[in-house]
């Protein structure tokens, strides 16, 4: 139905409906084969346009405002739309089996009761456009691809070829000729995109420019190079061997010269090519580069792998040489130059020539070469003087400039070629004459020994000497040398790594000194050693690795100059030294000082003085002179340890081997009763472990600080050996009355004094036994003094014996029995304990006090009992008859004292004797 109403016709309509177009129709009217009812079908369509993602929001469908609706007029939009909706559906039915059911014709309408108007189709989307484009492109391919093949693809190859670089890697020339040189070319052409394959080919030979710095670009040669295949993903990289032909010999000298002497150098290189890529050879190309490359620099990176004079030259014309270095080649261009001849020389000196066979340089690669010829015997003082110089500093690893100037070079060892002369005879190599390794000339160094003596007034400057210092050195050459004088030795001395002092007193001994066999020998008078200001610490540590470890050392380093005379001339050379000396060090902890001579001479109330002498064997070959030292001394008495005194050295001297140094120790320990168990050990003969030691305080001498603070020995205090006989006798002369009626015994005793000095005796308490038996106590508080070392008599002592029966039982049974010398006088032999306060050295007041517990076995007592009993007895009996009765029937029946020549019946009467005496014990 197409009929228009009054108020709803197509111009109310803000478009026309013949431009409605319908995109994938037939998805938005799809719909299932059991639904047939038109409605649902329009229902369905309708909900497609709605809801659609593809379409955009339309213009508004409403009516304007000014036209009046009717509602006929709405009844028959009503029918209009229902009419619709059956031709929607008739035509969808129709154009279900079209393949162009998507699209609508142009004249037909469609309305639908929606706010929204329907989406308009872009343009690309319709078949006229696709129809117009295809004829458009056919045209343009028609036109374009017979331009891009004739003009674009040539002109595109050139600017890339224009824009390209060359780089060549190695260029190897051999089998040089007048006219031509063989080459080995690695080379890239580098900024050709790398995806495509391609082929260029040379259509003639390459021609080389130098371009000089002058600005011109003279030619000096060809290069033929063959075709370049350069495969996809990869470089236009291409090794080939070919043949370069000079243009003009002279002109190739020349740039053969900048060549080996410059660091760089340019060629432009052009020729006419063609190239093949994606299928089409590209035809009439031109290549035009500027290559750089890198010279030989005038073998600059030279360097000396060996030097080595081996001998002399025939007929004393100088001494035969060979050199080998190595020429570390930075540039791409190699050459076989063949046998090379250059002089050689120093600043002014003319040294000779070398020659150098089969020299081959390769680009980028050290080449080596070996030079063999001869020095020259020089007799020029100014070559002199650069020969002394050369040989010296070659010694002492400095480098020495010298020079090598080309004089002929063959290439195949026979021929020459022109421009290859012209080039090497304009070369002068630098040489650095310079040991490949550090020499070490000097293979040992002996001291015979090394004095210091050391002063408080300069602490850091000893007086040092030596009597011989020895030096083995051997020479990098083999020629004939013979040192005639050696003067101005330095010598710094030094302690891991630290400048410790330089000695420069030190004289050659040309006696002691076997030149034969390379041994130098030094004397060094004694000379102020001045330790540098910034190694007092480090001299310190010297100092006391040698005193406290096996093994020590220091570094020799410096020189000496000598005049030699040699097979090239009569030469001054500087001898250097650096070497490391290792010494047998001191070790005073392993040490142990042996103490003897001791002798007390003297004392004070604070201490006792005693000389002793302290041997120390030094295994070192230093001496050392260190003047007054203090030391301290420990000793160990009976599982006790305590300090007992100093040990005063007026001058501590060790030389090597054994010492003997003078000492004086004085005897002062702080504990008392150490005091006395020490003195009491010593005059027994015993001997007590000791330790020596010493603090900050030791010295004067401030550089021997550490030693002393580091200082401690083990060693010895010997007692008195043998240990002397204090008591050398007694001698009482009594009667058995007095024994028996005062209970004591009067004897008078010879002391001997083991001590060098004054010895007094002030307190003495002792026992006394006679074969274990008790014989007597002495208790006396009385002073006497004892002569020095020497023996005198004591005032009258009194033996205080015991009053029992017991003990003249003993005596009448024991003692007589084995002394009844006794009765007439003899001597007996008596054990004795005591207990001794004694000053040394003088009274308790000038003295140094001490106690002395002293035993002494078998002392000899001359004693004489006198044996008059007559009266004692009858006193006894008096005073004992009240308490025993009448005994004067025992004494009576006693009868006479008998004979004392007669031992046996003196004694048988002696015990009747006893037994009246002591009534009591027969009761």
């Amino acid at each position: 139905m197409t009929g228009k109403s009054s108020g709803g016709n197509s111009d109310d309509m803000p478009y026309s409906s013949a431009e409605v177009e319908y995109h994938d129709f037939d998805d938005a009217t799809s719909t299932h084969p059991s639904h047939s009812h038109s409605q649902s079908r329009q229902s369905r369509g309708l909900s497609f346009f709605r809801s659609s993602s593809v379409y955009s929001t339309a213009p508004s469908l409403k009516r304007s405002s000014a036209s009046s609706v009717s509602s006929h007029a709405k009844d028959e939009k009503k029918l209009v739309t229902s009419n619709h909706s059956s031709n929607l559906t008739t035509n969808y039915n129709e154009k279900t089996n079209n393949s162009d059911s998507l699209f609508l014709s142009d004249d037909q309408e469609f309305e639908y009761e929606t706010d929204e108007k329907p989406y308009k189709a872009p343009f690309y989307r319709r078949k006229r456009f696709w129809w117009i484009c295809s004829g458009s492109t056919a045209v343009f391919l028609c036109i374009f691809i017979p331009i891009l093949i004739i003009y674009i693809i040539p002109a595109l190859c050139q600017f890339i070829m224009d824009s390209s670089t060359m780089s060549i890697l190695q260029l190897n020339m051999t089998e040089p000729q007048e006219k031509q040189i063989k080459v080995s070319v690695d080379a890239a052409v580098v900024g050709i995109p790398t995806i495509f394959a391609a082929k260029i080919e040379f259509l003639e030979p390459i021609q080389v420019f130098w371009m000089r710095e002058s600005g011109q670009e003279p030619k000096v040669g060809l290069l033929n190079l063959g075709e370049i295949d350069k495969k996809a993903g990869e470089k236009a990289r291409f090794v080939q061997s070919t043949t370069f032909q000079i243009m003009d010999p002279v002109l190739f000298g020349e740039f053969a010269k900048v060549m080996i002497a410059s660091d760089s150098f340019l060629w432009r290189m052009t020729a006419k090519i063609n190239v093949s890529v994606l299928g089409r050879t590209i035809k009439d190309l031109n290549l035009d580069k500027k290559v750089s490359l890198n010279g030989l620099g005038n073998f600059s990176n030279l360097k000396i792998l060996a030097f080595d004079i081996p001998s002399d030259a025939p007929n004393g014309a100088g001494a035969l040489v060979t050199i080998e270095a190595s020429i570390a080649n930075t540039s791409p261009i190699g050459m076989s130059l063949g046998t090379m001849t250059l002089d050689m020389g120093l600043q002014t000196a003319y040294l000779g020539q070398v020659v150098a066979k089969n020299v081959t340089l390769i680009g980028g690669q050290p080449t080596v070469l070996k030079l063999e010829g001869m020095i020259r015997k020089q007799t020029d003082p100014a070559a002199l003087q650069e020969l002394s110089a050369m040989i010296s500093n070659y010694l002492a690893n400095k480098p020495t400039l010298a020079y090598g100037k080309g004089v002929s070079v063959l290439p195949d060892g026979v021929n020459s070629v022109s421009w290859i002369t012209a080039a090497i005879v304009a070369t002068k190599l630098s040489i650095p004459l310079l040991p490949p390794t550090p020499l070490n000339v000097i293979k040992e160094i002996a001291i015979k020994d090394l004095n210091l003596v050391m002063t408080a007034q300069q602490p850091w400057s000893p007086t040092v000497s030596s009597s011989g210092i020895g030096a083995l050195f051997q020479l990098p050459f083999n020629l004939s040398l013979n040192i005639t004088n050696i003067w101005d030795p330095v010598f710094t001395l030094g302690y891991h790594g630290k400048a410790l002092t330089d000695i420069t007193t030190a004289v050659w001994n040309q006696t002691n000194s076997d030149m034969t066999h390379n041994n130098i020998s030094f004397t060094l008078p004694p000379s102020p050693m001045a330790i540098k200001d910034d190694a007092h610490d480090a001299f310190g540590d010297f100092l006391v690795e040698v005193t406290q470890q096996d093994t020590t050392g220091f570094e020799i380093l410096g020189s000496a100059k000598s005049t030699a005379i040699t097979s090239i001339g009569n030469v001054n050379i500087n001898v250097p030294f650096n070497t490391t000396l290792a010494l047998q060090g001191i070790n005073f902890s392993k040490l142990q000082p042996r103490i003897d001579q001791i002798v007390v001479v003297g004392a004070t109330v604070d201490h006792m003085i005693i000389n002793a002498t302290v041997n120390i064997d030094n295994p070192s070959i230093f001496a050392v002179e260190a003047g007054p030292a203090t030391l301290y001394i420990d000793a160990t008495v009976k599982g006790v340890s305590a300090y007992i005194g100093d040990v005063q050295l007026p001058n501590l001297t060790l030389n090597p081997g054994t010492n003997a140094l003078q000492a004086i120790m004085l005897f002062k320990p702080t504990n008392l009763a150490f005091r006395d168990n020490f003195f009491t050990e010593y005059i027994l003969g015993t001997d007590c472990s000791a330790s020596i030691y010493g603090d900050a305080n030791s010295t004067p001498v401030a550089s021997l600080t550490p030693i002393m603070t580091a200082l401690k020995m083990s060693t010895a205090v010997p007692g008195m050996h043998p240990p002397p006989k204090i008591i050398i006798e007694g001698r009482g002369n009594t009667s058995v009355g007095q024994v028996m009626g005062q209970h004591e015994i009067q004897i008078q005793v010879q002391v001997f004094n083991p001590l060098a000095t004054q010895l007094w005796i002030h307190e003495l308490s002792s026992n006394v036994t006679w074969r274990g038996f008790p014989f007597g106590n002495i208790h006396i508080a009385q002073s006497f003094p004892i002569r020095p070392s020497g023996i005198d008599t004591s005032p009258l002592l009194t033996i205080q014996i015991p009053n029992t029966f017991q003990f003249w039982t003993f005596i009448v049974t024991q003692f007589l029995p084995a002394n009844l010398g006794v009765l007439t006088g003899a001597y007996v032999y008596v054990d004795l304990t005591a207990v001794i306060m004694v000053t040394i050295g003088g009274n308790l007041d000038t003295g140094y006090k001490a106690g002395l517990t002293y035993g002494q076995k078998d002392v000899a007592a001359y004693l004489k009992i006198g044996f008059d009993l007559t009266g004692l007895i009858r006193r006894r009996m008096v005073k004992r008859s009240e308490v025993y009765g009448d005994v004067m029937r025992e004494v009576e029946e006693l009868g006479p004292e008998p004979s004392r020549e007669n031992g046996e019946e003196y004694l048988v009467w002696l015990a009747k004797a006893i037994n009246v005496a002591f009534p009591e014990s027969l009761r």
